[in-house]
Formats: C-alpha cells, structure tokens, sequence
C-alpha cells in the first residue's frame, strides 16, 4: 500500500545509489582521467564549495528571473494570441505561418539577434523565453476553443448571455486543462531557451557557467551547471504538475468514482 501511494518516488531514490555506484565502477574499471569525468564525491565536494563560496547563488538566481519573466510574459501572451486567432480566422490565417516560421527556426540561431538588439543583460534572454513559451500556450488556447461544441455557444446565445458570461463560464473552464499541459511543456522549454541565450551571451547564469567551464575545461563547473540545472527544470516540472493536478481535482474524483 505505501510502496503504490509512493513509488513514483521511492523508484528515484534506489535507482540513485545504485547509478552512483555504476559511476564510481566505470571510473576505477575504465580509469578514467579526472579532467574527463570525476568521481562522485569529488563533485559532490565542488558543488559544496560553490555554495560556500557563494559564488553560484547570483548565476542561480538570474537564471530562475529570466525563466519566471519569460515564462509568465509567454504564457499571457500565448493565452491573448490564441483566443485572438481561435476567434477570429482571418488573422489564424494571417499570422500562423509567420509563427510558425519563427518557431521552426533553430532558437541557438536567433538567441545571437536578441543579443546584437537587447545587450547581454536578461532582457535578451526573456525575450527568447518568451519566444519559445508563447507558441505552445497559443496552441493549446486554440485547440482548447475550438474543442467547444457549437451547440453550447447556440444554448448560451438562446439564453442571451453576455460574451463575457461565455468566456467565464465555458471558455475559461474548457481551456483550463489544455492550458496547464501546456503549461508544463512550456516550463521545458523555457529553460532551454533562457540557458541558450545564456551560452551565447552573458554576463551570469547557469547557462554562462556550462560556457566558462567550456572554456577553463573545467569539468566539475559544467557537471554542476548541468546537474543545477536539471534540478531546477524537474523542480519547475513538479509544481506545475502539482498546480494541475490540484486545479483538475474532479478528474481524481472521476476516477475514483469509476473504479
């Protein structure tokens, strides 16, 4: 009973130990050099003192700013974008394929423009953030609204409601779940997007440290970047799963009513 209540993470926390484990083998079997790849503890010993040192906080900190800016600016623009284009066709087909062009563009390709017009400061690195979060909010708002049945939009217009009668109480609602997925999805890509513009140009972030450990051939600043990073990213992941999952209460309650 406790192993199926917890084993989404139970099943991480032995997994852990035992690719430790495979780690520390395959550098004493192998005997890999330690600039190429070091033992456990000796990374662990460097995350430490980047800490103590508190030299990482700040990188930390900038990183998380141009996620939360960005992600929150995309998400409110994604939202306005796909109820304009959900409405109104003319202007789908309008600007779509220029979205489109934009989002299909490899954004390592486009992080060096935001750099020449916004500087090295996090205004370049929201920007394309906010870039790479709109696209799939705007997605999902679109094919949230036009999951509604006309029918429903006849019932509402029979009993004379108002647009914004509409909007709270179907429109809202029906893109609700569609919007928090997307939400997620955007959260991933929000962190590619600000650790891209931070490679190319920076003056702090996680992303400016993978780019100096590069450059130092400093193997323990990437491994902890990389693994700083990861953390965030699964962090972000779990709480907007969380939000989710508290905001659609009644599918859990579905469920446990059909089962």
């Amino acid at each position: 009973m406790v192993y199926q209540k917890y084993r989404r993470i139970l099943l991480p926390v032995l997994l852990f130990p035992i690719l430790i484990i495979i780690w520390e083998l395959y550098i004493r079997i192998f005997e890999v050099p330690n600039y190429l790849l070091p033992r456990p503890l000796e990374l662990a010993g460097s995350m430490v003192d980047l800490f103590a040192t508190g030299g990482v906080g700040k990188h930390i900190i900038v990183t998380m700013k141009e996620i939360l800016i960005g992600t929150v600016a995309g998400i409110a623009i994604g939202l306005v974008m796909g109820y304009i284009m959900a409405k109104i066709k003319f202007i789908e087909r309008l600007i779509m394929p220029f979205v489109i062009i934009i989002q299909t563009a490899p954004k390592i390709s486009l992080a060096p423009l935001f750099i020449l017009w916004m500087g090295l400061g996090i205004e370049s690195k929201v920007a394309l953030v906010i870039l790479v979060v709109s696209f799939p909010i705007m997605i999902n708002q679109v094919s949230a609204l036009r999951s509604i049945e006309e029918n429903v939009y006849n019932l509402l217009h029979v009993f004379k409601a108002t647009k914004l009668q509409i909007f709270m109480h179907v429109e809202l609602p029906y893109s609700v779940e569609m919007l928090l997925s997307g939400v997620k999805l955007a959260l991933t890509q929000a962190m590619t997007g600000a650790v891209i513009g931070e490679m190319i140009g920076a003056k702090a972030g996680l992303g400016y440290l993978l780019t100096l450990g590069s450059e130092t051939y400093d193997i323990r600043m990437i491994l902890n970047a990389v693994i700083l990073l990861s953390a965030i990213g699964l962090t972000l992941y779990l709480l907007s799963e969380f939000v989710e999952r508290k905001a659609l209460y009644w599918k859990e309650l579905d469920k446990s009513v059909i089962g």
